[in-house]
């Protein structure tokens, strides 16, 4: 079964159900995902996962009450099989949604007005379905044949989604709007062996690597790339002191400082608030280099183009413009609040389908470029420091490496960094590698996440790292 189907049978539902002078809405979360977890490169835990869960409000003036309402009838049949579950599945959500709206007028007499409230009620209808893959399904063989012959004898351990995920808003009032994106998203670590001679440490190497659908030869180089990382990484760790050092972040490091940034960065709220990071850029007082431009870009395809309160997004926002502050994020409510313009951000006002303005630095030339310094594969444990000054703390991880004249000579122990990324992005920012990796977000807790960054490498001048 098809999750636009049954997407379909709710907003029926919800329009057959509401009655006169009520308005329902939803926002479906939907998934149809294979997963595979792989130890030892050997496939040790494999299922399926279908679920669809929708956020149910029924509002009435300023109140509103809410409903998680857990579909039925997310599977697959074939054939005569298939229309009997069509029938069933459409008659079980109907029946569903008519038990919810019921407990929900019993609900919304008692709920507390909110002055902020703001759900658009216009019938808004979109599609967006991105490029479907072959109508095919996932072949796990494939998948761990694959990695199985890219690592060889190394202690290879991750976790592999597959298949579509879908995100829709729906309104008693007709809004349907629908985003669903195909993907294989293969997170894993490589580990080497622990040497007691070397203090007992536990190393490792990570990597991702995600596509529309798999393909075998792409995913071989990348398991083979992180294979190399680990032949440096089973070198004697180099201790450096604290210090300023020049340093060349990884697409994925660039990206986790980054989304630093999505801390209050561009929030409207935050900023009228005092609690934004970036209050000094927005004001003028402060600059980042003009190598670094960022926008919330959905053409990136990492996340819907509407939002929790059936609102279309702007497709493109830029946020910084060649170093300096160029818009912020406003949700309804914010615009509400403040008196300003909405552009229909969430309510957390943080982008997640963002793409970072490639630079001139080849891949093949950034550690020569770096010369002598650190090369970053991975940040933890970040954390604001000091947030009006934009000052950032972390630590490294994995295959993050010593190098001296272009040449990859150890792995580093892990060390902390507290710096202004005023600084670090600013001034100090030397280049930005000229090809943008896609990162998608791989959360999975409570269900596939969408949002993604695509970003590419970056070298500073000086990082500092403090005991």
């Amino acid at each position: 079964m098809t999750l636009r189907l049954r997407f379909d049978d709710l907003a029926d539902a919800i329009e057959a159900h509401t009655r006169e002078g009520e308005f329902a809405c939803a926002l479906l979360q939907a998934e149809q995902s294979d997963f595979v977890r792989v130890n030892g490169a050997r496939i040790r835990q494999a299922g399926l996962v279908e679920r669809g869960v929708a956020r149910l409000r029924l509002v009435q003036g300023d109140r509103q009450a809410v409903h998680l309402l857990t579909l039925p009838g997310l599977h697959s049949p074939q054939g005569q099989a298939l229309r009997d579950a069509a029938g069933a599945g459409r008659d079980a959500v109907h029946r569903a949604v008519a038990e919810a709206l019921d407990h929900l007028r019993a609900l919304i007499v008692d709920s507390q007005a909110d002055p902020l409230l703001d759900v658009n009620r216009d019938p808004v209808v979109s599609d967006d379905r991105g490029a479907l893959p072959l109508s095919k399904p996932f072949d796990r063989a494939a998948l761990i044949d694959t990695i199985a012959d890219a690592a060889g004898t190394a202690d290879l351990v991750g976790f592999c989604a597959a298949g579509p995920i879908a995100r829709g808003f729906c309104s008693s009032t007709g809004s349907r709007q629908w985003y669903e994106r195909h993907s294989v998203q293969f997170d894993w670590s490589i580990h080497l062996p622990v040497d007691a001679a070397d203090g007992g440490e536990r190393r490792a190497v990570k990597a991702s690597w995600s596509a529309a659908e798999l393909d075998p030869q792409a995913l071989h180089r990348a398991v083979l790339m992180s294979c190399r990382d680990a032949q440096v990484m089973a070198r004697p760790v180099r201790r450096i002191s604290p210090g300023d050092y020049r340093a060349l972040f990884s697409p994925r490091a660039f990206g986790d400082l980054l989304e630093m940034l999505s801390w209050g960065g561009f929030s409207a709220r935050a900023h009228l608030t005092g609690q934004s990071p970036l209050s000094r850029l927005r004001n003028n007082e402060s600059r980042f280099s003009p190598l670094l431009s960022l926008a919330e870009d959905l053409d990136a395809g990492f996340a819907p183009g509407f939002q929790a309160d059936g609102y279309l997004r702007p497709r493109r926002i830029a946020l910084i413009d060649r170093g300096g502050f160029s818009d912020w994020l406003v949700s309804p409510q914010s615009a509400r609040e403040f008196g300003l313009q909405g552009n229909a951000a969430s309510s957390g006002e943080a982008p997640d389908c963002v793409r970072v303005s490639a630079g001139a630095l080849a891949a093949d030339q950034a550690l020569a470029a770096l010369g002598t310094g650190v090369s970053i594969s991975n940040l933890w444990y970040l954390n604001f420091s000091d947030r009006p000054s934009c000052r950032v703390t972390g630590m490294t991880r994995f295959a993050c490496l010593w190098v001296e004249d272009g040449e990859p000579l150890a792995p580093i122990e892990a060390m902390r960094f507290d710096d202004s990324l005023y600084s670090v992005l600013g001034e100090a920012l030397e280049a930005l590698g000229d090809r943008c990796e896609r990162l998608p977000a791989t959360e999975s807790y409570d269900g596939r996440a969408t949002g993604g960054i695509e970003v590419p490498a970056a070298l500073t001048g000086a990082l500092r790292f403090v005991p």
